[in-house]
C-alpha cells in the first residue's frame, strides 16, 4: 500500500449529509462518542479507509482472524437528516499522513454532498473531576454562534490543535465546508465516558435529534467508581507507609 485508499462497499441515498468525525484521542473521547452513536441509530458500515500511515501493526479480531487497522464510515437517516460518521481503529502517526487522510476524507464528504462538518476530541487538564466537563468549540463562525443557547464555551485563547479534530475543520475550511470542533474536557490518560457523553449532547442539540445516551451514562459511572476504589487504595497505602515510617523512626530514637 504506498497511498491511503477509501473502499466503497455500498453507494447510500444521502439527504443533506452531516459528517460527525470521531478517532481515537485524548481520553478516546471522540471514538467512544462516535460508536455510541452508530450503535444507538444502528447505522450501517458503507466505506473502509486504509492507510500506510497507520501504526505498523495489524489487529487480531475474534477466532484469531487479522486485519490491517482502518477507519469507517457509516450511514443512517435520522428524522429525514443524513448522518455520515467517520471512526476507526487509529489516526495517523505522521504529519504528512494527517493531511493525505484528512483531504482523502474531504474529497470523499464533498463527493458524498456533506453540507456541514462536526468533529469530536478531547482536551488533557491532567485532572479528574466530578463536575459536569465543560465542552469548548472551535470553528466555522456561523456554526459557533448557534452554540451560545447551549453552555458551550467557544476558545478565544489560539494554539495548536494536533490530529483530524483540528485538521478536518481547517481544510475543509478553504474548501467552503463549514464545519466545528468540539472538544470534551477530559483527564487525559483515561478512558472518559462523560466526556465523549458531554460532546454528543452538544451535537444532538444543535441537529435536534432525540437519541439515548444511557449506555454511554452507565459506562461513566463505571468508571468513576473504579477511580474512587482506586483513590482509596492510594490513600490507604499512604497511610500505612506513613504509620510505618513513623514507627520505624520511634524505633530508632
Amino acid at each position: 500500500m504506498k497511498e491511503t485508499v477509501i473502499e466503497v462497499l455500498s453507494r447510500p441515498r444521502l439527504a443533506q449529509p452531516v459528517l460527525i468525525g470521531g478517532l481515537p484521542g485524548m481520553g478516546y473521547v471522540g471514538k467512544l462518542a462516535a460508536e455510541h452513536l452508530v450503535a444507538e441509530i444502528k447505522a450501517k458500515k458503507f466505506a473502509e479507509l486504509y492507510s500506510p500511515h497507520f501504526p505498523h501493526q495489524a489487529v487480531v479480531e475474534e477466532g484469531g482472524l487479522i486485519r490491517l487497522p482502518r477507519n469507517e464510515f457509516y450511514w443512517a437517516r435520522v428524522d429525514g437528516r443524513s448522518l455520515v460518521i467517520w471512526t476507526g481503529d487509529a489516526q495517523s502517526v505522521t504529519p504528512e499522513g494527517h493531511y493525505e487522510i484528512v483531504e482523502k476524507v474531504l474529497d470523499f464528504a464533498e463527493d458524498l454532498g456533506v453540507r456541514q462538518m462536526f468533529t469530536l476530541g478531547g482536551f488533557a487538564t491532567g485532572k479528574f473531576s466530578r463536575a459536569q466537563p465543560k465542552v469548548v468549540a472551535i470553528g466555522d463562525l456561523e456554526m459557533l454562534r448557534d452554540l451560545g443557547p447551549l453552555g458551550v464555551s467557544i476558545e478565544k485563547r489560539s494554539g495548536p490543535i494536533v490530529g483530524a479534530v483540528g485538521l478536518l475543520v481547517g481544510l475543509g475550511k478553504l474548501r467552503r465546508m463549514p464545519g466545528i470542533s468540539l472538544l470534551g474536557e477530559t483527564h487525559g490518560m483515561l478512558v472518559d465516558h462523560r466526556a465523549a457523553q458531554a460532546v454528543l449532547q452538544v451535537v444532538l442539540k444543535v441537529l435536534g435529534l432525540n437519541i439515548s445516551l444511557e449506555n454511554l451514562q452507565q459506562r461513566a459511572r463505571e468508571t468513576e467508581q473504579m477511580i474512587e476504589r482506586v483513590q482509596r487504595e492510594l490513600m490507604s497505602r499512604e497511610e500505612m507507609m506513613k504509620k510505618r515510617e513513623e514507627e520505624e523512626s520511634w524505633y530508632i530514637g
